[in-house]
């Protein structure tokens, strides 16, 4: 049979009280606190193990002399316990989390004392969510935007040939092997390199390599010397002057495909007609997610600069976190040095907070709207999704089923969050401009 719990009898007091957060001191009277302790004590006799007693037998005053500090932290543990709830009862504040004990003060046969704060939700009052007026930009693909894209796949899938130039050009690829030294003349292994293919035509190779190689034939030897930007990625190298002595390996140029059949089917089509259809098709889907993701964070920035209020601080730094370490993992996935990130997160910082309390709030807003406007995913909703996915994907229905068990709590977030995007934009002011489709710049 459970234990009951019995009530603790106190005072109470705000000492601090925000839309989201409150502080409360309390005071426990002398003799509740010492029969805590004395409870404690009993506790402590039934299972304490002293030598030269038997387990029970324990006498009290011995359990007194060598737990005094282990009774009296049991008594504060129980005490808190029994009376921070009550103590937010009586306010009518309900918090999202365990309070915590900010500081507390006691000793035996005096009143105990302690502070505690803690978080709550924020209550919404929702403005202006339905009427938003929404500039929605549609870019049609043109002939051109078309070639350019043609342009760019022959670009990527170009080869690298034997160049038919004797000698090293501005736009050449060039392989080469490098020895680095310091400003001492000191070698460098670290940096030393074989078979390196600098792209010279690229931006991001250093224009020391280029004049240093420009007009160099197979087998000729240059010396190079670079000067790090203080700011460099890689902060071994950066501000320092480094000496290379480069050998040019071989000389390449690179190969376009001409824009025909062949070429079409290289690149898995039927012919050239059919690759320039997928092409168009595949720039009107980006165009289309580019429309959606821009309507829709017209919307957002709306929603948060018409609904402002506070939100949990504790929230907001588990955001923060959040997008801290996402950054951080992205970075170390680039091969980007540990000074070099951590540098990035100190400099960020404002930036993820504000981005933190954003998130927090916009998450407060939107399910507000949810609930506001009944927007529940029913199991219908998921069943179409489910078999829109099996319609577009033949042969896998194991997997899509086995993909919506494991993954359906991100599942629902997802159709959730769609159908209040598509509730907010059908009760939208939309107002659409048509355009050509600017062409990219190279």
């Amino acid at each position: 049979m459970a234990q009951e719990t019995k009530t603790v009898e106190f005072k109470s007091r705000v000492v601090d009280r925000k839309p989201c957060s409150i502080t409360i001191d309390v005071e426990v009277a002398e003799n509740v606190a010492s029969c805590e302790v004395e409870n404690a004590f009993s506790q402590m006799q039934k299972y304490a193990k002293v030598d030269g007693f038997r387990q029970g037998k324990v006498p009290i005053s011995v359990i007194k002399q060598k737990f005094l500090e282990q009774a009296k932290n049991k008594a504060i543990e129980n005490i808190v316990r029994k009376t921070v709830l009550d103590a937010l009862g009586r306010e009518n504040f309900v918090p999202i989390d365990f309070p915590v004990v900010d500081e507390f003060d006691y000793e035996l046969g005096q009143v105990l004392k302690y502070s505690f704060s803690t978080q709550c939700h924020p209550k919404i009052e929702l403005k202006d969510y339905k009427g938003i007026s929404i500039k929605k930009e549609v870019f049609k693909i043109t002939d051109a935007n078309l070639n350019q894209s043609l342009d760019a796949l022959r670009e990527r899938n170009a080869r690298l040939v034997e160049s038919k130039s004797l000698e090293v050009k501005k736009d050449s690829f060039v392989g080469v092997d490098y020895e680095a030294f310091d400003n001492e003349g000191k070698p460098l292994p670290e940096i030393t390199s074989k078979g390196h293919m600098l792209d010279l035509s690229s931006g991001n190779t250093l224009e020391g390599f280029k004049d240093a190689l420009v007009g160099a034939k197979v087998g000729e030897e240059k010396d190079a010397k670079i000067e790090y930007p203080a700011d460099y990625p890689n902060k071994a190298l950066a501000g320092k002057t480094i000496s290379f002595k480069v050998k040019v390996i071989e000389i390449k140029e690179k190969q376009v495909s001409e824009l025909n059949d062949d070429f079409a089917k290289d690149m898995g089509t039927e012919n050239l007609e059919d690759l320039k259809n997928k092409v168009k098709e595949t720039m009107e889907m980006q165009e289309k997610r580019r429309q959606d993701m821009d309507v829709e964070k017209q919307i957002i920035d709306y929603l948060l600069e018409k609904n402002k209020f506070e939100v949990p601080s504790s929230l907001v730094a588990e955001q923060k976190t959040a997008l801290i370490e996402k950054m951080k993992s992205y970075m170390q996935n680039q091969g980007a040095p540990k000074e070099y990130i951590a540098n990035q997160v100190e400099l960020g910082d404002s930036k993820f907070a504000q981005e933190a309390e954003n998130n927090v709030r916009l998450s407060y807003i939107l399910n507000s709207i949810c609930n506001a406007e009944n927007l529940a995913v029913t199991n219908t909703d998921i069943e179409s999704e489910k078999n829109k996915m099996k319609s577009s994907n033949s042969g896998i229905d194991t997997d899509v089923d086995k993909y919506f068990n494991e993954k359906k709590e991100n599942i629902l977030v997802f159709l959730k969050e769609r159908k209040l995007f598509n509730f907010l934009i059908d009760n939208a002011k939309v107002e659409t401009e048509e355009k050509d489709m600017p062409l990219s710049k190279n």
